[in-house]
């Protein structure tokens, strides 16, 4: 009885933390709109540029659409989330 009472806790608290809140892929967002109105306001992005990237944070947005976020998913959103910081790197240095 108490390893079934215990494997219960476990699993309630790991399924718990894997179907959370995404404040670390919001926070992540957030950073990466962040440097490219930075780069709009020093002059480091033209319009076509900042249209891009813009649609690309829209679409790294959209893979949290449905509000809860498997393991998998919050790997595909990380590597998304890579990629998408890269090419506001490359845009902001040609």
């Amino acid at each position: 009885m108490r390893t079934f009472i215990l494997a219960s806790l476990v699993l309630a608290v790991t399924s718990a933390t894997s179907f959370a809140g995404t404040p670390l892929i919001d926070a992540r967002q957030n950073a990466q709109q962040h440097r490219i109105f930075k780069g709009v306001q020093d002059g480091d992005l033209s319009f076509p540029e900042t249209q891009k990237l813009l649609k690309g944070q829209g679409r790294v947005q959209n893979l949290k659409a449905n509000g809860v976020v498997t393991p998998l998913e919050r790997a595909r959103i990380h590597a998304a989330q890579n990629i998408q910081s890269a090419r506001i790197f490359l845009k902001k240095h040609n």
